[in-house]
């Protein structure tokens, strides 16, 4: 059993990987050179930002978004801060609190954040064009089941 869980985690590493270095290499072949400045990390700020977009529409709090991303906030502040300098990240005062700085995806990092998204799902619905529903119900449950785990885990702090 420990080698098919060894062979699971790199698959799925892998697969992730490789997905992220497609996206990567074809919008660098398009010519969106902001694409090829992109890190794993600066994606992840911005992936999180996303996801709180609609909880937080004025932006989302360093603290929060550090917390989010498993990073310290001065990690995760040298990240905005790259961001904030290229255009894809804004800073702006929170509406609640006017001391608050809160983050927020600029015009230029939602269309990033988009770009990504239609690749991610191009190739995704591609994929699952090939393969009949049943296996695709299958596959969809055995992931959620592994996500909920990996969840459950990180919540109990043994992750």
């Amino acid at each position: 059993m420990n080698n098919e869980a060894t062979e699971c985690w790199r698959l799925l590493f892998n697969l992730v990987d490789e997905f992220r270095e497609e996206a990567a290499r074809r919008n660098r072949n398009m010519e969106l050179s902001e694409f090829a400045n992109v890190t794993v990390g600066q994606m992840r700020i911005l992936k999180a930002i996303f996801a709180f977009q609609d909880k937080y529409p004025d932006g989302v709090m360093l603290k929060l978004l550090a917390e989010k991303v498993n990073l310290t906030p001065g990690a995760a502040s040298i990240i905005v801060d790259t961001l904030v300098k290229q255009g894809v990240l804004d800073r702006r005062t929170s509406d609640v609190d006017r001391r608050a700085i809160c983050i927020g995806l600029s015009e230029e990092g939602k269309r990033i954040v988009a770009c990504y998204g239609d690749f991610f799902t191009g190739v995704t619905h591609e994929f699952l064009s090939g393969i009949p529903h049943e296996e695709y119900v299958t596959m969809r449950k055995v992931l959620t089941e592994f996500n909920h785990k990996i969840l459950k885990m990180k919540e109990e702090h043994e992750f």
